[in-house]
């Protein structure tokens, strides 16, 4: 996986407010946002699903 760039690792860790929207099954359309935890430590970024694996943004961005 490719590395984050710092200046967005750096604002995703100055905010609480994280959204995600990975695509949809056609690979074009954004599905709706949905708000995730996440942490960034030594230069790496964190992300859980609130509803786990199984939830559909998980599975989607997984996919």
């Amino acid at each position: 996986m490719a590395a984050w760039p710092a200046d967005v690792l750096a604002a995703i860790a100055g905010t609480d407010d994280l959204h995600i929207s990975p695509f949809r099954a056609d690979g074009v359309t954004y599905g709706t946002p949905t708000w995730i935890w996440s942490v960034v430590v030594d230069g790496a970024l964190y992300v859980r699903a609130w509803n786990g694996v199984r939830s559909r943004w998980h599975q989607a961005a997984m996919s």
